[in-house]
């Protein structure tokens, strides 16, 4: 999260507020899926994203939320999916 933030400047100061993750498969090979909320001012959308890597998952998750949140024509907290 510090690095996306680091990476978008300021106007990506926003918040995690829940981080969600399910093993869709079993084994070492398991796909995960990553649940993100987070929040800008009032705002907040939750976005989710699957992949055999936690991290590649998380930050999946976390970037495509903050593309909603800081998209000019964002208008309501709408739940979104994103598989990468």
């Amino acid at each position: 999260m510090k690095a996306v933030r680091e990476a978008l400047g300021p106007d990506a100061d926003a918040q995690l507020d829940e981080y969600h993750v399910d093993a869709i498969t079993g084994g070492t090979d398991a796909v995960v899926t990553v649940e993100v909320t987070m929040s800008l001012g009032d705002r907040s959308v939750t976005v989710a994203a699957s992949h055999a890597d936690i991290t590649r998952a998380s930050v999946q998750a976390m970037v495509n939320a903050l593309d909603r949140l800081l998209a000019p024509n964002h208008t309501s907290p709408t739940p979104a999916s994103a598989d990468d």
